[in-house]
């Protein structure tokens, strides 16, 4: 579909943890995305726009579309983007460019002996999230979907009700949390995400791997997959600055 101009409002604001937000907004007509794609938002009066990944599913049923999607923003760098989403209060408007790029799955090719692994560190999780949800709760994709994600400290966490309940209801998935910087009680994964893909112990050769997060991450990632045998072509990556 063209990309196309919408301007819609603020639904709400929700500090998920430390600097990081989630924010909802709302349209007047139903939204057609695809999982993994992003929005370009103008941030100032200049006419300034920052990309941002949409977190949320476009629906839970398919083809009954949501008038709405959710953006995570971690406003830590305090740059134009960060101090805009601050300052955005319920009900102000935000305009955006939708929808944009092709960091998404590509169903025809999936068989159900794939195993597609997803990667991501911080806020790389945007993305990734509804893309989970979509191939477990929406198209019930049968193969065996793993999410590995770094954050460092224990404070940083969200969303970990919501992931650990897909491992509940989908036996498929698998997750694995890992932190850089625990403390010491930290009962979980410790170390970077390149440590728990080695221990992952999956079929490499059937793999599809998604990367979201810092630039130097995707990198080393997509070094150690080709080196176990996954396809150049099956690993798909997505930086964040």
């Amino acid at each position: 579909m063209a990309v196309k101009k919408l301007i819609g409002k603020v639904e709400f604001k929700d500090n998920l943890a430390g600097e990081v937000w989630s924010v909802r907004i709302k349209f007047s007509e139903d939204l057609y995305f695809t999982p993994g794609q992003y929005v370009s938002v103008r941030v100032s009066e200049e006419g300034e726009r920052r990309s941002y990944s949409i977190a949320s599913l476009p629906s839970v049923v398919e083809g009954d579309m949501r008038d709405y999607f959710d953006l995570l923003i971690d406003v830590s760098p305090m740059g134009l983007g960060s101090r805009y989403f601050l300052a955005l209060k319920v009900g102000d408007p935000v305009e955006i460019l939708g929808f944009l790029g092709k960091f998404t799955v590509d169903e025809a090719k999936l068989k159900s002996t794939d195993t597609l692994l997803f990667v991501a560190t911080g806020s790389g999780i945007a993305p990734l999230k509804p893309m989970i949800e979509d191939l477990l709760a929406v198209k019930s994709f049968k193969g065996k979907v793993v999410l590995v994600w770094g954050m460092r400290k224990e404070l940083d966490l969200y969303w970990g009700e919501e992931i650990e309940r897909l491992g509940r209801d989908y036996e498929n998935f698998v997750y694995e949390l890992v932190l850089s910087q625990p403390d010491e009680e930290w009962p979980g994964n410790k170390g970077h995400v390149a440590d728990i893909i080695e221990s992952l112990g999956i079929d490499w050769g059937n793999t599809k791997a998604y990367l979201c997060g810092a630039s130097d991450m995707v990198e080393e990632i997509v070094i150690n997959l080709a080196g176990k045998g996954v396809d150049e072509k099956n690993i798909i990556h997505e930086k964040y600055a």
